[in-house]
């Protein structure tokens, strides 16, 4: 555990950087990019994750000390709350040392965002009844299908989608998870216009999008296990944000 005196000093430092950089103001991406940049450039971003994947490398105290500063604060990292809070820990958890290399540092630092896809018209949240498919093609697996309900997809760089690797087993068996680069050919995103006016929503439509093989994000048909997973991330997130 933190020695009081360590942790007075880590929670002075948490708040020297919030009443600077947590202004609040306009609530746009350019605005919650440039402050996870600085939060990145502080030492202060991906608290818990290993210092080689761009975290901080500290511990769940310091992550505890920052949470509880950042509430005194607005909230400027409000539209990273997927992101950070669902598609991080699964990279950290299921990717590979590779994936983690290539993607984390890029996530914690907000120079990248994510988004997580899941929903689709007609299934709900069911994601046993999932029609999405995936389909190997040489060193690659083609992905034909639709999302719907996906936050923030428009302003997104990746998303980490489950597909039908395996038509021909139960339901919940064969499913696979994949990173998905959302400038690829075959992918389009359609905003949902809400009453509010807001267009926190969008449809996502993958036709004959190529993925290579090797953004498969942990193993060959255990989605259904990793969705159950990022599903109890999302829940701590989102009950994380409080006010």
């Amino acid at each position: 555990a933190l020695q009081p005196d360590e942790a007075e000093s880590f929670r002075e430092r948490c708040h020297a950087f919030l009443k600077e950089h947590a202004t609040g103001g306009t609530r746009d991406i350019g605005a919650t990019k440039a402050f996870q940049g600085a939060l990145a450039e502080a030492g202060l971003a991906g608290l818990v994750y290993p210092k080689e994947y761009g975290g901080a490398g500290l511990t769940l105290d310091h992550e505890r000390i920052w949470r509880e500063t950042a509430q005194q604060y607005p909230n400027m990292t409000a539209d990273l709350v997927i992101s950070h809070g669902m598609c991080l820990p699964m990279l950290n958890d299921f990717g590979t040392p590779e994936q983690k290399l290539a993607y984390m540092a890029d996530n914690i630092a907000g120079r990248t965002i994510w988004c997580q896809m899941f929903s689709e018209p007609g299934a709900g949240s069911d994601v046993a009844g999932l029609q999405m498919r995936a389909d190997r093609d040489g060193d690659e697996y083609v992905l034909n299908g639709q999302k719907v309900w996906t936050t923030l997809a428009h302003v997104s760089d990746y998303g980490i989608v489950i597909c039908r690797t395996d038509p021909d087993v139960v339901k919940h068996a064969g499913i696979s998870m994949f990173i998905v680069d959302l400038k690829s050919p075959g992918v389009e995103i359609r905003s949902i216009h809400q009453i509010d006016g807001g267009r926190h929503f969008n449809e996502v439509f993958l036709t004959d999008v190529r993925v290579p093989a090797d953004h498969l994000l942990g193993e060959l048909n255990n989605g259904w296990n990793q969705a159950t997973a990022m599903l109890m991330y999302e829940r701590v997130a989102i009950g994380s944000m409080g006010s």
